[in-house]
């Protein structure tokens, strides 16, 4: 993986120095915080290392509590000190809510509707107080009875094994249980069997949006060559979104088809609130957007 990530490094210096011209650029680095120059083309990539908050405290020691460090053609400041991470986080938050989307997170369908990664504003706003209107400590207390069931369940498929002799695989099982607490949250229903092995797609789907979501990825570092996916991410990752998507889809027509045979039904989970939403005249909510939003919210309370 290096080396292949190297030979990127170097058939992009290529490109900068040959084809592309520097200086278009150019930033205006006076108005910038002091930082480490780091190397032409890469900058600061190849010497940050694998601990990268020692290396940030590092610099800070040198250049101040305030500082800019260049990762490939990508400027980031970086505060390192409660007084400036106040200023940033606090006060002056809505103007630094704002940030690049990771390459990787751009392959999923209708990506500007997540809730992690929509721009902070009117729509970011609306779909966090729909989901402050359901993750509230009330209401996850009123769950608590699921939580007892699952813990039950838990102690039964063991029980059950080791009458049998036959191994249990305990990660998976805690997967699955977690991932049924989250689908009652969200759409009133157990996705998979804990004591099959139904549970290992899901968690296949979700370990390779986290791993791809996570891992370096050279589009990020130089957004010009975006298009191109050197490294394959957004193809690989792709599936996996589409595939969610899928799920996604069925449960929402099951849910439309028991509407429609009785308005009067209503489960009060996630899912019926956001479709609630829908149904408002010119609401921004669509069958579209809300999927992303469910895709996010799986993806990282499985994390």
């Amino acid at each position: 993986m290096e080396i292949f990530l190297y030979t990127l490094l170097a058939l992009i210096s290529f490109l900068w120095f040959f084809i592309l011209n520097p200086r278009l650029n150019r930033s205006s680095s006076k108005k910038l915080p002091p930082g480490p120059t780091g190397l032409p083309v890469v900058g600061y990539l190849l010497q940050l290392g694998t601990k990268p908050h020692i290396k940030f405290a590092e610099l800070s020691k040198r250049y101040g509590p305030l500082i800019s460090v260049k990762f490939g053609s990508v400027i980031t400041i970086v505060a390192s000190s409660p007084e400036f991470a106040k200023q940033i986080l606090q006060k002056h938050d809505q103007i630094f809510s704002g940030r690049p989307v990771p390459d990787a997170i751009q392959a999923q369908p209708n990506p500007e509707a997540t809730i992690a990664w929509v721009p902070g504003g009117h729509q970011w706003k609306n779909r966090r107080r729909i989901c402050n209107t359901l993750f509230t400590t009330q209401r996850l207390d009123m769950l608590q009875h699921l939580r007892v069931e699952k813990a039950r369940i838990v102690r039964a498929l063991i029980r059950k094994h080791c009458g049998s002799g036959d191994p249990l695989d305990l990660g998976r099982l805690e997967f699955a249980i977690s991932l049924n607490l989250i689908s009652n949250t969200i759409f009133s229903v157990d996705l998979v069997d804990p004591d099959s092995d139904s549970a290992q797609e899901f968690k296949d789907l979700v370990w390779r949006i986290m791993e791809d979501a996570g891992n370096p990825n050279v589009s990020d570092y130089f957004p010009m060559i975006r298009r191109f996916d050197l490294q394959g991410v957004k193809r690989h990752i792709r599936p996996s979104y589409v595939r969610l998507h899928e799920i996604f889809d069925k449960l929402i027509d099951q849910r439309l088809k028991a509407r429609e045979l009785d308005p009067m039904t209503r489960k009060g989970d996630f899912l019926d609130i956001l479709l609630d939403q829908c149904e408002e005249n010119g609401s921004e909510f669509s069958r579209v957007t809300i999927k992303p939003m469910m895709v996010v919210d799986l993806a990282l309370k499985n994390k």
